[in-house]
């Protein structure tokens, strides 16, 4: 039994580390982290954080979620034939080579496989048939937990500001979310199929392999503040996880294959309740906009004066010493006219005015750490519409 238990680990781990869809999340993170650096740097003359929390963003949740997943995996004996292995994995790389994170749902890959068990036949397609109507819906309730307990606990967490223009020409701020997290998920395949896709090897009757779930979540803030808007976004996670949940006891308790059908039904529901809060956020008065508020506040570096004096996203700097602001140039003057002390009048979105105040030093004009609604820094940084 030992011999069997350390043999089943040595599997895991190589498959773990031998897994392209690993290496390719860790260059896809990279990647990404240049684009958003590069991004804040030509909006806003100034990088929010250092490549490397993207990677960690990347691997370090996910990974933490993939341990207690793979724990109810193994418990409830997720097994998985070695051909539907090989497909979701090849399905998971080339959506990941698209470069764009919000194709990235395991549920996209799972339905395009039941699609071809119901619509074709051969010896290669049976091999998908050998997997249980349970266990593929189990693997779908544990990709739509993943992304639900993920959206929670980091779906709100180091956002990268950035402009939009309105379709009057006018620059609106937002909050981006764009994350690419990496579940490592541990699931059985039977020994006997690895021996024939491998015969120069023996296998345990059962291969605990670590089967990767990259998940994807895009979204621009710009309606609503990020703690309020992510509330929908989250329910509308919980009613597909409830009811993937519902399809796989279902289909536990019957043994019956129709529950499979759920499968396009859930991947429906989560895309249409996800497109209804966009929908909200892009219909509501945007909130990152200079106006009567005065001059917004889209975001602030850490360990920099605004930091410090406790200036937050979606705040609006109203008077200055007095005197009313109404855009990030107004604001420097104003500044520059009441040296050595900086008294803020500081506006949340709904009308409430606090102070702010310091003492202000002339290396301060450039290093106060406060991103504002403005032009971009770099003139011919390619700006989007918001639709």
């Amino acid at each position: 039994m030992g011999v069997e238990l350390l043999d089943g680990i040595g599997w895991t781990v190589i498959s773990l580390f031998a897994s392209p869809i690993l290496w390719l999340a860790v260059l896809v993170s990279f990647l990404l982290s240049m684009r958003r650096v590069k991004r804040e740097r030509n909006l806003f003359r100034s990088r929010t954080r250092s490549k490397r929390t993207d990677l960690f963003e990347t691997l370090i949740p996910g990974f933490v979620v993939g341990l207690v997943l793979s724990v109810i995996s193994v418990s409830l004996t997720l097994t998985v034939s070695t051909e539907f292995l090989i497909a979701f994995m090849v399905l998971t790389f080339l959506i990941m080579l698209t470069g764009v994170i919000r194709f990235n749902l395991p549920l996209g890959p799972l339905v395009l496989l039941a699609g071809v068990t119901w619509f074709m036949t051969g010896d290669r397609v049976d091999s998908l048939r050998d997997v249980t109507v349970s266990d593929w819906l189990l693997l779908a309730a544990l990709s739509l937990g993943a992304e639900l307990v993920l959206l929670i606990w980091r779906g709100k967490k180091n956002l990268s500001p950035s402009l939009v223009l309105s379709k009057r020409g006018r620059y609106i701020g937002g909050l981006s979310s764009n994350k690419l997290w990496l579940i490592p998920l541990v699931v059985f395949v039977p020994g006997s199929s690895l021996e024939t896709l491998i015969p120069q090897w023996s296998f345990p009757e059962f291969v605990p392999i670590v089967l990767f779930l990259p998940i994807g979540f895009s979204f621009l803030f710009t309606g609503q503040l990020p703690d309020q808007l992510i509330r929908p976004l989250i329910q509308g996670r919980l009613l597909t996880f409830v009811l993937s949940v519902v399809l796989a006891a279902g289909a536990f308790l019957t043994g019956q294959a129709v529950w499979l059908y759920g499968l396009p039904v859930l991947l429906m529901i989560h895309l249409i309740l996800h497109q209804r809060i966009k929908r909200l956020n892009r219909s509501q008065t945007p909130l990152f906009l200079n106006g009567k508020r005065g001059v917004v506040i889209l975001g602030t570096l850490p360990e920099k004066p605004a930091s410090e004096m406790g200036l937050v996203p979606g705040e609006a700097i109203y008077k200055v010493n007095g005197e009313f602001v109404e855009s990030e140039k107004s604001f420097y003057e104003a500044i520059q006219k009441h040296k050595p002390y900086l008294r803020l009048e500081v506006m949340n979105h709904n009308g409430d005015v606090r102070f702010a105040q310091r003492a202000f030093y002339e290396q301060d004009h450039h290093d106060l750490g406060i991103l504002f609604v403005s032009e971009p820094g770099n003139k011919r940084t390619k700006i989007r519409t918001l639709q």
